[in-house]
């Protein structure tokens, strides 16, 4: 039995709902119907309408007069064109993503016309740039009206069968983003009638996708033209049907909204003015007075929380007021590195927190959403204009250093001093990656390693302090006397905070205990926690719907899969709007351990990273970095060491998201270093073609031939360095353009130093250290130094054979 549409708005609720529209959705603002456009099509081929398909006549229509020609025609159509009725309300809600098959414009306009933020996707190039959290996705199935290749553009609009066949990847990618959506909202499908052939091809989508997923999500189905013999056969399918336009629809909704009014708020917090902002920060005073401490958490391996630090779990390290007073002095930027498990994030927190007794204010980023200069930049001249202090926390800070840098060049240009940021990363993630030059002006690098005596002891007087902690005391430890016990703890662990947390509360060999442990799982959720351990030993940010696709875990039996693996796995929220769920393990030291051990082989990682690579849903940003995360020099890529294997996976990240440079850029690398010259010459103009030249391929054409000079067998001497000098004269223009870049040095010196070999001119090393020694002089860069000494050595006469320069990332 069909429902009205009174009924059908009050099941919604927008900010829990997808909608996917159809004709019915653009007819009543003018928009042509499919007949209207073969009316319109079929004469100026010499054709009668309705003798052919809507594609086959395109396909015609393109055959017999021009590509240009079909889509200017179809254009005509749509001009002039604007939502009218209630599709104008359409950007007064909070969708959960728009889905259209149609062709028009109307809604980006009219949440154009509004002022709201969207992310239109309208070809698999779309896929890769950041979504706001504010923004609202917009899915073209069939692209949209303003774009297509005829005019150079990347996206294409469907018209003909042939379009039909190359959108194919795109538009399953789309339909994957739907399948997802699905898992956790409700989708109302607006259309004109249940006899149109598109939004039945549509209809039986939606219902196949809920099926295969398990979901207990709703299907409504809008439309306009009312067919109750059609609509019973569809109710008895678990779709609800009501009939009538999305005039009345968007009535109904505007009469029975519930959405909250906006209410003027008043405060001093330079947050309150960014809605972006305030959705993913953490404000830190807030946490740490009204969020509960979790010592059980931490204790499983996470790092404490602002309310832990509160609460007196942790103990002070011996750095914390050496950083805390340079932060309230001089010093602008303070960067936290060491290996995981070191303590790195607990530092920063205690002394963000710290200096919000000092009268900071403070927050922390959340590492799994973008990070938005130009937002923090707004927040700092609030900041200045207000004469307040604040701390920017910004965790494993190698995941988004390119915005990083890009943020502390905008504070330098404003000459803002009262926003200090505390960074910190594993060291072989920060070491390989771009800083800019004006970090290292206002910036203390600090490098933790391991427990000073000092701490050690003040780590042992806070599991005698405190009860929570000391009832956990292993029975090893328990009878003797301080001393004692510090003595042992040194000998026993190195020194290392993590190994050393563990062996206060247990005397196995730590890898013993988390296989014991892992060999407690039953084995049917052993298989989840491994892929998890294994995911995040590569780099990888995972999340729950990564692991339900790649496991293929029913929506049902999510509940029993957190529930068998609690205090394992630990779930938070990433993202609300998209109903995106973190899936983490206890610490990342846990996570390598399970990983070494349950995917030992070459043949299993590769496996799972081909896997995860294919099941990748490219419209969500999460997933995207999931791409660059795995192309890492520590990511999931580093562990295979077959290079042709890589590079398999690398042109599989490149079909998903071709718009991504990342995977491009690993590619034309591996192939330069494997001398396959034409391969990544080739790589390196689609590269130009497709996306234009950036910073990275400008290196990568000098690398080229570079490597070209000296790994090609049978040159001459003159031919040689003819190659060299053309490849030195491309060097300096690069060096010229950003005379402090760390990759564009190592170019310079690189083919410097060949050109030496092959002319015996000094002068070329001459001025390659002279412009190293310059940079370190501006920037103080400690690798610059490193890099110095290593150039030295390559050109001193006791090592002649070439000594390769460490790897330098570029992603730029």
């Amino acid at each position: 039995m069909t429902i009205s549409i009174n009924s059908l708005v009050s099941e919604i609720v927008p900010s829990n709902t997808v909608l996917v529209f159809g004709a019915g959705a653009s007819l009543p603002s003018g928009a042509p119907s499919v007949w209207n456009l073969c009316e319109h099509l079929a004469p100026l081929i010499g054709e009668e309408p309705g003798t052919y398909s809507f594609a086959e006549l395109c396909s015609l229509f393109e055959f017999k007069k021009s590509r240009k020609e079909l889509v200017t025609q179809v254009r005509l159509k749509f001009k002039g064109l604007r939502p009218t009725g209630g599709l104008q309300n359409v950007a007064e809600y909070d969708w959960v993503s728009i889905f259209t098959t149609n062709y028009d414009d109307l809604v980006e306009r009219a949440f154009t016309k509004k002022g709201k933020d969207i992310r239109v996707f309208s070809s698999n190039f779309d896929f890769g740039e950041p979504t706001p959290s504010t923004s609202t996705p917009i899915l073209k199935i069939h692209g949209t009206i303003g774009f297509d290749t005829s005019d150079g553009h990347r996206s294409k609009l469907v018209l003909t069968e042939e379009d039909n066949d190359t959108v194919e990847d795109y538009r399953d990618a789309l339909y994957d983003r739907l399948k997802n959506d699905l898992n956790s909202h409700d989708v109302v499908i607006i259309g004109q009638s249940l006899a149109d052939p598109d939004l039945d091809k549509l209809v039986k989508r939606a219902l196949k996708i809920r099926q295969k997923s398990y979901s207990s999500a709703r299907i409504f189905l809008l439309v306009y033209t009312q067919d109750d013999n059609r609509a019973m056969l569809l109710e008895r399918k678990g779709l609800q049907v009501a009939f009538g336009g999305i005039d009345d629809f968007f009535f109904e909704l505007a009469k029975q909204s519930d959405q909250l009014v906006p209410v003027f708020e008043t405060s001093d917090d330079p947050l309150i003015q960014s809605a972006i902002l305030r959705s993913i920060t953490v404000d830190i005073e807030h946490q740490a007075n009204q969020i509960p401490p979790d010592f059980a958490k931490m204790f499983g391996g996470a790092a404490p929380s602002y309310a832990d630090i509160r609460a007196g779990f942790t103990f002070p390290r011996s750095l914390k007021d050496k950083i805390s007073e340079k932060l309230q002095q001089d010093t602008q930027y303070s960067v936290i590195l060491g290996a995981s498990g070191v303590g790195k994030t607990s530092l920063a927190r205690q002394i963000a927190f710290g200096l919000i007794g000092k009268g900071f204010l403070g927050w922390e980023h959340n590492p799994d959403r973008e990070f938005i200069a130009n937002e923090w930049r707004s927040v700092a001249k609030v900041l200045e204009d207000s004469q307040r202090d604040a701390v920017l926390v910004l965790d494993d800070a190698h995941l988004y250093l390119h915005e990083i840098n890009n943020l502390i060049n905008l504070l330098h240009d404003d000459g803002s001093k009262r926003l200090r940021l505390i960074l910190t990363s594993a060291k072989n993630h920060w070491k390989p990656r771009i800083k800019t030059a004006n970090l290292y002006k206002s910036a203390q690098l600090l490098e933790l390693s391991s427990l000073n005596p000092s701490e050690i002891s003040s780590l042992l007087s806070l599991v005698e302090g405190v009860p929570e902690i000391a009832k956990l005391v292993d029975q090893s430890f328990r009878g003797f006397t301080f001393p004692e016990r510090r003595r042992r703890l040194i000998e026993r662990c190195n020194k290392d905070f993590f190994v050393c947390m563990k062996n206060i509360f247990a005397n196995d060999s730590f890898d013993t205990i988390i296989l014991r442990e892992f060999s407690s799982i039953s084995p049917e959720y052993q298989s989840v926690y491994k892929v998890i351990c294994a995911l995040e030993s590569f780099g990888v940010r995972v999340h729950r719907q990564l692991v339900v696709r790649l496991l293929q875990i029913t929506a049902q039996d999510i509940g029993l899969v957190l529930e068998n693996l609690e205090g394992l796995v630990d779930e938070y929220q990433i993202n609300h709007r998209e109903s995106i769920f973190g899936w983490s393990g206890r610490h990342p030291v846990i996570s390598e351990i399970i990983s070494k051990h349950k995917f030992s082989g070459q043949e299993e990682i590769f496996g799972l990273l081909k896997q995860v690579i294919s099941k990748i849903s490219p419209t969500y940003d999460i997933e995207i970095r999931t791409l660059r995360q795995l192309c890492s020099f520590e990511g999931g890529l580093s562990r295979i060491s077959d290079v042709s294997s890589q590079n398999e996976l690398l042109r599989m990240m490149i079909s998903v998201a071709p718009r991504e440079r990342v995977p491009r850029h690993r590619l034309i690398t591996n192939l330069i270093r494997n001398g396959h010259f034409p391969d990544a010459e080739a790589e390196i103009r689609i590269f130009e073609n497709d996306l234009g030249a950036d910073g990275p391929v400008r290196r990568y054409r000098v690398r080229l031939l570079i490597e070209r000079a000296i790994g090609t067998l049978g040159l001459m001497l003159d031919d040689k360095a003819t190659m060299l000098n053309e490849a030195f004269a491309s060097a300096l223009v690069i060096l010229k353009g950003d005379p402090f870049n760390r990759q564009s040095l190592q170019l310079h010196a690189d083919v410097s130093l060949e050109l030496y070999r092959v002319s015996g001119d000094i002068s070329f090393i001459d001025d390659a250290l002279e412009a190293m020694k310059a940079a370190e002089k501006e920037i103080g860069d400690p690798d610059l130094t490193r890099m110095i000494h290593r150039f030295e050595r390559r050109v001193s006469p006791i090592n002649d054979n070439a000594f390769e320069m460490e790897a330098v990332e570029d992603t730029d």
